[in-house]
């Protein structure tokens, strides 16, 4: 598959490939390039860091889940194999490595620059980036290494696994820490991001709000252990997202080498259609995001490949997400709206309705297609009549090959999912220990992990 080069789009992408739980095998004396510089600054870290993780949250990570809950169908070849549930420990090799000897040790060498620089804003949002890295590896492994790995060429080899209780706690922290440093001023002459920021462009303010809905994000991951309260404590507090504007999502382009990865996919594989779980939802309402979320190519209607179906006449992933310069949503208003329905439904079922009508309308108008007739069908919840199926169908149609999906239907069930094969019983609710991991860290690897264990969050 194709790698994107972030020289094309003015940046310097340096993986820094030191020895920790995923990379401890390389020499670091070896194939030491003299082009290569041995120190990278701030505001080409920060940039780098950001693509690679647009790229592998919106490329291995949410086609696996996009497959499991039927937003996709591989139809051909490895593809097909993982829509039936065939799940090896080499799968995710690529998406381990990339999580931690690219993203997050660069992260960690940002946040270590800019404490020695007194460059808070870089190390505020480093912080944030490195929350998100770890609620993807922990929300999908559970138990994984941290606080004892990435630390340079000198430190543990073979680090001991945090639990993802420790895991939530770091992420939460880091969260905090970050949301007080970007609140208050910069002092005067410090570095601080600008242009080099693929998000923001240095705006503190959306980046503290994105923050808090992160907070939130990670607060309903834990309602099966904690209940709903701390959510609606962390949106009573205020400060998030206001509107579409606020959206933290990666913007690819169409230049070349500088694509959105699911475009990538498409065009070298051709292996993947879209599921017809989420294409039935969206023709029984005639949804107006159809067109963007799928392309029927040369078929006359939109249908989607059933769950082990194969079937490769099935429509495509539509333009809206994979274009070569469709963005990736990391978290959006229109989230964050479903998130205020779910975690008030049941005690204020009018402010749940209201919430949700303003998620749906959101999601429409993020991708251009608001539609004041179907609205008024489809987003005009009451008190009466919202209920938390139509809270959790409508968000996991909105977040349309978004990770999120995943953590929903492990957390209440909602959509029902129909089995892919006749030889499976249920559907995956993790990610197995790479080869990798197991290979040179195996002493560390928690045992007895199969694809259907729960997590720790994931409690019956």
């Amino acid at each position: 598959m194709k790698r994107i080069n972030f020289r094309n789009i003015g940046i310097l992408l340096t993986i820094v490939v030191l020895l920790n739980s995923c990379e401890k095998w390389i020499d670091p004396e070896i194939n030491v390039s003299p082009n290569d510089p041995a120190d990278v600054s701030l505001n080409l870290l920060l940039p780098a860091s950001q693509a690679g993780l647009a790229y592998a949250f919106g490329g291995d990570h949410s086609r696996y889940s996009g497959m499991w809950m039927q937003h996709l169908s591989g139809v051909d070849r490895q593809s097909l194999a993982l829509e039936r549930y065939s799940v090896l420990e080499s799968d995710c090799n690529n998406l381990w490595n990339t999580l931690y000897a690219g993203i997050l040790k660069n992260l960690v060498i940002m946040m270590d620059k800019a404490e020695e620089s007194d460059a808070a804003y870089y190390g505020a949002t480093a912080k944030i980036l490195a929350a998100f890295s770890l609620g993807i590896i922990t929300d999908v492994w559970g138990d994984a290494p941290y606080t004892d790995a990435l630390r340079g060429e000198g430190g543990n080899l073979t680090p001991t696994f945090d639990t993802q209780e420790q895991l939530y706690g770091i992420i939460n922290a880091y969260l905090d820490e970050a949301i007080v440093t970007l609140g208050a001023p910069s002092p005067a002459g410090a570095l601080k991001p600008g242009n080099d920021d693929l998000f923001f462009k240095g705006d503190a303010a959306k980046w503290v709000k994105a923050a808090k809905a992160l907070k939130v994000r990670y607060a309903l991951h834990l309602s099966k252990r904690n209940g709903f309260g701390p959510v609606r404590d962390l949106i009573n507090a205020g400060g998030l997202m206001e509107s579409n504007a606020d959206n933290m999502s990666f913007l690819f382009t169409t230049n070349a080498n500088e694509w959105n990865p699911r475009y990538q996919f498409d065009s070298d594989r051709g292996d993947i259609r879209v599921g017809a779980r989420i294409v039935d939802l969206m023709n029984a309402t005639g949804d107006p995001r159809i067109p963007v979320y799928f392309n029927k190519k040369d078929a006359e209607t939109y249908v989607g490949s059933a769950p082990g179906g194969a079937n490769l006449a099935a429509a495509w992933i539509g333009p809206g997400y994979a274009s070569q310069n469709s963005p990736v949503p990391f978290i959006t208003y229109y989230e964050q709206k479903f998130m205020e329905a779910e975690a008030f439904f049941g005690t204020d079922n009018g402010r749940a309705a209201a919430a949700y009508n303003d998620a749906v309308k959101a999601s429409l108008a993020s991708h251009g297609v608001s539609d004041e007739t179907w609205e008024a069908a489809n987003a005009a919840e009451t008190s009466g009549s919202i209920t938390l199926d139509k809270i959790m169908t409508g968000k996991y149609i909105a977040l349309f090959l978004h990770s999120e999906t995943w953590v929903d239907w492990r957390r209440t069930g909602i959509p029902t999912l129909a089995l892919p094969a006749s030889n499976v019983s249920d559907t995956p609710r993790r990610y197995l220990y790479t080869t990798d991991e197991i290979n040179y860290n195996g002493a560390n690897v928690p045992q007895g992990q199969t694809s259907t264990t729960r997590l720790w969050w994931d409690v019956q």
